[in-house]
């Protein structure tokens, strides 16, 4: 009795190990045949053609010839505007107990000052500092306000002259290749056109404000309306690139012994194909040099396995 016992436990044992040894074969010829049958047929993408431009943003201080113009005489003060305006020689531009006030050159007045008017100097910003120093916005004088002879009126900027900027940049190859050229293009408004500003001078830098890399630059811009003379800062965006190219997902590309690339789609084949390029943004990768419009490559490189596909 107790060896039938033994037979049928041990022909239970053998059915269920039978059973597992031929469940877990068929799992992995399915694993098997699922890894084939991924490689053989990958998820593929286009590249599409598209055009890139890098903006850096730019935020620096305006730097112009300027004097101060002094009341003549012990008085009351009057102003025709508030408002930088643009003056000729011999135009009047306030009055001291009624008596005109008049401008010996061209030029701009505005009836304001910002305490920096003969300290906000090129000699001063350029190159000794890694920092700006502090500034207020320009606040305007007040009619009616009495003067002694040889207050601060206000002040001139003569015309013509041109506007000059001084700014950090973050240090990008692209924009050293600018600088090289001689001139920086600029954009004030994001929908607006880009202007030419020619580079001064250079130089690199690393301000203690940043932990980054940066380039110093001394531009002069392309403009000089009166209204930016309320403030010394000035912002705007720099265009390094404008490069026309492919987008393709950031997964396509793949670093293959040391080289950089993607798996192309030619037929029922597929080839390592080396590429130059950069990340654009999270998700895509912009190739300068390796695919055209049209090509097809296989979207999750580091998954796959070159050799025959369908598709």
């Amino acid at each position: 009795m107790q060896s039938g016992t033994h037979w049928g436990f041990y022909k239970k044992l053998l059915y269920y190990t039978i059973t597992s040894v031929l469940g877990v074969g068929v799992i992995v010829a399915y694993l098997f045949w699922l890894d084939d049958y991924n490689m053989s047929h990958p998820d593929v993408t286009e590249a599409v053609a598209m055009g890139y431009i890098e903006e850096l943003p730019l935020d620096g201080v305006l730097v112009w010839d300027e004097r101060i113009l002094k009341s003549p005489r012990d008085g009351v003060i009057t102003y025709p505007s508030f408002q930088p305006r643009r003056v000729a020689k011999g135009d009047a531009v306030a009055a001291v107990d009624g008596v005109a006030v008049k401008v010996d050159a061209p030029g701009y007045f505005f009836p304001a000052l910002d305490g920096q008017e003969g300290e906000w100097v090129y000699a001063k910003l350029w190159p000794g500092i890694t920092e700006f120093p502090a500034f207020r916005p320009a606040e305007s004088l007040e009619n009616g306000a009495p003067l002694r002879k040889g207050d601060a009126l206000g002040k001139l900027i003569p015309q013509p002259q041109e506007l000059r900027c001084i700014a950090y940049l973050d240090k990008t190859a692209s924009l050293e290749r600018e600088i090289a050229r001689g001139f920086l293009n600029i954009k004030t408004e994001p929908q607006g056109k880009s202007r030419r500003a020619d580079v001064r001078a250079s130089f690199d830098v690393r301000p203690s404000f940043s932990a980054g890399h940066k380039i110093k630059v001394y531009l002069t811009l392309p403009f000089f309306p009166p209204s930016l003379l309320s403030s010394r800062a000035f912002s705007c965006s720099v265009l390094t690139r404008d490069m026309q190219g492919v987008a393709i997902p950031d997964t396509a590309v793949i670093l293959r012994g040391g080289k950089q690339g993607v798996f192309l789609v030619k037929g029922n084949l597929t080839e390592f194909t080396e590429v130059e390029g950069f990340h654009a943004d999270e998700e895509n990768f912009f190739i300068t040099k390796g695919l055209v419009p049209g090509n097809i490559v296989v979207q999750y490189a580091d998954k796959f396995k070159e050799g025959i596909i369908r598709w």
